[in-house]
């Protein structure tokens, strides 16, 4: 198996709670209760790795939130009663309100859906911020994720994880490849 076979099979895990680290939990409660508060500009905030584009794909699969993953990928078509998830958004605070308001204002007389911008800094705008971490206890929650698909795996030689530039998919991917091995 490969690394790309190995991503699919971890891709298709997003659609299950039990694979939601504990702080994508907490995250996943905010941003639903934030959905259902009829908040209309959110912001779901990480650094690199954190689990924001895994929490979105759930959040897809489970809650109904249309996700794209650029924000040229957008389609204007979508329903004015959706949420909408756009990943690497920008989080300057003007490029961020131009896209929450042509998501939400596109069309002249159109109230657009609810939009959540997936960024790896917070929008310093008046937009509900939900940051995502990654805490010790969710590497051990993933590390448990790997072993039950993948089997048992020399975690001790990733341990660098955080030092990495992309954070838990470094550490996730090699975690995978050396299962290759």
């Amino acid at each position: 198996m490969n690394w790309l076979t190995n991503h699919k099979r971890l891709s298709r895990l997003a659609e299950t709670d039990e694979t939601l680290t504990p702080s994508q939990l907490s995250a996943r409660d905010v941003l639903l209760d934030t959905i259902h508060a009829e908040e209309t500009r959110i912001n779901l905030w990480g650094g690199p790795g954190t689990g924001k584009t895994f929490l979105a794909h759930y959040l897809h699969h489970r809650a109904d939130v249309i996700y794209f993953s650029y924000q040229h990928h957008y389609d204007r078509r979508v329903s004015q009663h959706s949420v909408v998830a756009i990943d690497n958004a920008p989080y300057i605070r003007q490029e961020a309100r131009g896209l929450y308001d042509s998501i939400r204002w596109g069309d002249k007389d159109y109230k657009g859906p609810k939009v959540i911008l997936i960024t790896r800094k917070p929008i310093a705008d008046a937009v509900r911020r939900i940051e995502l971490t990654l805490t010790d206890t969710d590497i051990v929650h993933i590390e448990n994720i790997i072993r039950q698909q993948f089997g048992e795996s020399d975690f001790e030689s990733f341990s660098q994880y955080d030092r990495q530039p992309s954070g838990l998919w470094w550490y996730v991917k090699n975690l995978c490849c050396s299962i290759d091995c």
